[in-house]
């Protein structure tokens, strides 16, 4: 069993994951996710199963709904022993039509050997993570 220490959680939710979607790198998205990860935007009651299936989807969603997307100013409370980590941060997304919108949200990761097993995503505003052509 893969356990994971502070730095590696931090740098894993900063720069393996959030820089690359940010970036639109998707293998290197899911390369995060354990194979049975669940992604849930609790804000907005939906989850997406499978790292090669419902979550792929939803990120290819995302990717192709945004011209730009940047998340930053990282806030976190790590729990090794449990390997969790709790991360508030902000983003700012500029869609098709070049409208900008900004949110505050928080994220709870939970880790199983090194990746990804569950992400609970709660979003300012509702349900603006859910593409509205993806469910």
């Amino acid at each position: 069993m893969v356990a994971l220490t502070r730095e590696q959680m931090i740098n894993m939710v900063e720069q393996c994951y959030f820089s690359n979607v940010d970036h639109k790198n998707l293998d290197v998205i899911l390369d995060c996710f354990a194979h049975d990860a669940v992604f849930t935007v609790q804000s907005a009651f939906t989850s997406y199963e499978g790292r090669d299936s419902g979550i792929r989807k939803f990120y290819e969603s995302i990717s192709a709904g945004f011209l730009k997307i940047w998340h930053g100013d990282f806030e976190h409370i790590v729990d090794v022993e449990s390997q969790r980590i709790s991360t508030q941060f902000n983003v700012r997304r500029t869609d098709l039509n070049g409208a900008e919108a900004s949110m505050s949200n928080c994220n709870v990761f939970r880790f199983e050997n090194g990746k990804f097993k569950q992400v609970f995503a709660y979003a300012s505003g509702g349900s603006p993570l859910v593409p509205q052509d993806y469910k």
